[in-house]
C-alpha cells in the first residue's frame, strides 16, 4: 500500500503495507494531532516502554518478538525515560533476520550483550521524523552506541515520504525500507522495518597477493551449480539447466524473476600441507546483455553447511546463505571471461572446522540477465573452479600486543591497534584468525559474533569495528590470533591476547 497524500500538517501510515488493504483496518497505533501518524490507538499519551510492556503476542503489530529482545538486552528502563529517543522497531520478520544473522534460534537463546550491541545501534538520541529530511537527504547520526545509523528520504511520484535505514554506498549491510513510520510516543519516535539493518562498513580490499613464485597451486573444480528461481509457481521447481546458470536481480516490480546461482565445491585437504595461502573462486561468465557504460555488482555469499543435490534443489529448500558476501567485485558490463572471487577467509575457516565442502551463493544488483557456463556445458571447458595457493614467507613483523581493559559496568570495549597491531605491510593486508575464541565474553565484528577460525583484518581494527562484548562472569579473559598477511603468509606465532575485566 502507498502512503496517503500529504497535506499540510497531516502524515497518515499503516503499520502493514504489505497484509492490509486499508489503513482503517489497523487500529493500534495512533497520535492525536495533526503532526503525528494516524495509525489506530492513541500513543502520545505512552512512553516507547509503556507500548513495548504491553502484550503485543496477538495484536497485528508483530513487535512482541522486538519488545522481547528490548528487554533481555536490559534497554527497556532507558526508553521509559523522559529523554528522547528515536528507535529502529524490527516486527517479528527482522528480529528473525537479525537471530539467523547471529546464529541463534530464539530471542531467548541470545546472550543479552549481544542484543544489547545490536539493538543500541538502532536507538538515536533526540527525535527524528521524515518530515525532518529534505527529499533525497541523506543523515549519518550517532547511535547510543557510539557507532552510525543512516536516515534517507526518497520520493516516487506517489510518495513524498520514502524512508529507508543503513542505504548508503559505504556500507555493506542490507538497508531496510520502513513500512511504518514517525510513529510518536510520549518520549520519541519509531520506524518501523520488516529487515534487519546494522552498522557494518565495507572491506577494504587488499592488495593483490605479489608470492614471487615460491608457492604450491592446487585447483577444486566445482561438484554441483545451478539456480534457483523465486515467486509464485518457481520458487518450488528446479531449474538445472545444463547450458547456463541465470543471475537476475529481484525486480521491484515482479519478485518473480529473481535468480540466484547455487554451486557446492569439495574441499579435500591440500597437498602441499595444512594451511592455505589463498583461495580464489572463479566462474565463467558468457554473456550479460549490458553496455560497456554499466557496472553491475557481482558477489559471492557463504552458504550454510547443508548438503542439497543438482535434480531436486529449490528456491524454498535451498540451503541459507550470509546476507554479508565473503566477496564482492565490479564487473564491466560487457564482460565475458573468466571473473574471480576472493573466498580465503571462508575456505581457511571451513578446513580448520575439518568441513568437507563449501556452498556458495552468486548474485548481482541489476535487473538484467548475467549468464554462467555450468560444469557440464563443452565437457567442463568453463566450469567454476577454487585454486588454493600454498602460503608463502611472511611479510609481517610484531607491532605489539597489549592487555584490553574493560568495564564490567559497560560490558562493551573496542580493540584499537594499541591492543593488536602487525607490521611490514598495510593495515588491509593483514589478517587475524581467531584461533580460541574468548571464554567471559564474545569478539564482534559489527555486533556480530566472531566463531572459532573466523577472521578479521587490521583495518577492521583500526575502524572499531571489533569489539568485546563482556558476558557477564569471571574478572580475565584470552583470545588467541593467527596472522596472515595478503600473500597468505603466516607470522611464527600465535598472538595471545589478554582481557582484563574491571
Amino acid at each position: 500500500m502507498k502512503k496517503l497524500n500529504l497535506y499540510p500538517g497531516v502524515l497518515f501510515l499503516c503499520m502493514y503495507v504489505l497484509t492490509l488493504l486499508s489503513c482503517g483496518k489497523f487500529e493500534l497505533l495512533k497520535n492525536e494531532d495533526s503532526n503525528g501518524t494516524d495509525a489506530g490507538a492513541n500513543l502520545k499519551t505512552q512512553t516507547i516502554q509503556q507500548f513495548l510492556l504491553t502484550d503485543h503476542s496477538s495484536d497485528l503489530t508483530e513487535l512482541d518478538l522486538f519488545a522481547a529482545a528490548v528487554k533481555r538486552a536490559g534497554l527497556m528502563d532507558m526508553l521509559g525515560k523522559s529523554d528522547d529517543y528515536t528507535v529502529v522497531f524490527l516486527n517479528n520478520a527482522g528480529v528473525k533476520q537479525l537471530l539467523s544473522t547471529v546464529g541463534y534460534a530464539n530471542v531467548e537463546s541470545v546472550p543479552p550483550v549481544i542484543l544489547k550491541n545490536l539493538l543500541g545501534d538502532l536507538i538515536i538520541k533526540g527525535k527524528l521524523k521524515s518530515t525532518d529530511l529534505g527529499l533525497n537527504e541523506t543523515r549519518k547520526i550517532e547511535t547510543i552506541n557510539g557507532n552510525y545509523i543512516f536516515y534517507s528520504r526518497t520520493a516516487s511520484a506517489t510518495d513524498q515520504y520514502i524512508l529507508s535505514i543503513n542505504q548508503n554506498p559505504t556500507l555493506g549491510s542490507s538497508s531496510a525500507l520502513v513500512r511504518s513510520q514517525d510513529l510518536e510516543f510520549k518520549n520519541g519516535v519509531a520506524q518501523v522495518t520488516a529487515q534487519f539493518t546494522f552498522y557494518r562498513l565495507l572491506d577494504d580490499k587488499p592488495d593483490d597477493a605479489d608470492p614471487d613464485g615460491n608457492v604450491v597451486t592446487q585447483k577444486i573444480k566445482v561438484a554441483k551449480d545451478v539456480y534457483v528461481r523465486g515467486g509464485p509457481g518457481n520458487s518450488n521447481a528446479n531449474f538445472n539447466d545444463l547450458a547456463t546458470i541465470d543471475l537476475k536481480a529481484v525486480s521491484a516490480a515482479d519478485a518473480t524473476v529473481g535468480r540466484i546461482g547455487v554451486m557446492q565445491f569439495p574441499l579435500e585437504k591440500p597437498g602441499f600441507g595444512d594451511k592455505i595461502g589463498a583461495a580464489r573462486m572463479y566462474v565463467y561468465i558468457y554473456n550479460t546483455g549490458l553496455t560497456a557504460a554499466t557496472t553491475f555488482s557481482f558477489s559471492a555469499h557463504l552458504g550454510e553447511n547443508k548438503d542439497w543435490t543438482e535434480n531436486t534443489i529449490t528456491w524454498n529448500n535451498a540451503p541459507t546463505y550470509n546476507s554479508v558476501p565473503m566477496s564482492t567485485v565490479p564487473i564491466p558490463g560487457t564482460t565475458v571471461g573468466w571473473v574471480s572471487f576472493d573466498i580465503t577467509a571462508a575456505v581457511t575457516q571451513l578446513y580448520a572446522n575439518n568441513g568437507t565442502f563449501i556452498n556458495v551463493f552468486l548474485k548481482h544488483n541489476v535487473d538484467n540477465f548475467i549468464k554462467l557456463r555450468p560444469r557440464e556445458f563443452s565437457e567442463g571447458l568453463y566450469a567454476a573452479y577454487i585454486s588454493l595457493t600454498s602460503p608463502p614467507q611472511t611479510l609481517l613483523k610484531l607491532g605489539q600486543v597489549s592487555v584490553l581493559n574493560v568495564s564490567a559496568a559497560t560490558q562493551i570495549a573496542s580493540l584499537s591497534l594499541a591492543n593488536l597491531k602487525m607490521e611490514g605491510t598495510a593495515d588491509k593486508n593483514i589478517t587475524y584468525t581467531v584461533k580460541q575464541v574468548p571464554s567471559a565474553g564474545f569478539l564482534v565484528k559489527y555486533g556480530i559474533p566472531l566463531a572459532a577460525n573466523a577472521s578479521f583484518s587490521q583495518a577492521d581494527i583500526a575502524k572499531g569495528a571489533i569489539k568485546y562484548l563482556y558476558n557477564g562472569s569471571g574478572s580475565t579473559d584470552q583470545i588467541v590470533f593467527e596472522a596472515r598477511d595478503q600473500n597468505g603468509g603466516y607470522f611464527e606465532s600465535a598472538l595471545k591476547l589478554d582481557i582484563a575485566i574491571k
